[in-house]
């Protein structure tokens, strides 16, 4: 089985060490800033849905005390 050669050993390890290199350059240029730009994107749209949740908790809250004391007044 040539991978487990003793003499081609060496050759191996430096071409899978100069593979890894330029794995990792290339994932430092391109992928991790693309990966950042879509953090960034999601948790600017999670904080905008958040906003809307809460103020439509709070109009269907001010609602309902509406409806509720609009109930009471008529039924007097």
């Amino acid at each position: 089985m040539p991978q487990f050669d003793i003499l081609t050993m060496g050759s191996q390890v430096f071409g899978l060490l100069v593979f890894f290199y330029f794995l990792y350059y290339f994932n430092i240029q391109n992928i991790i800033p693309c990966l950042i730009e879509i953090k960034k994107f999601r948790t600017k749209k999670l904080i905008k849905n958040q906003e809307k949740i809460v103020n439509t908790k709070d109009y269907l809250n001010n609602n309902l005390k509406y409806t509720y004391n609009f109930y009471q007044i008529f039924l007097k």
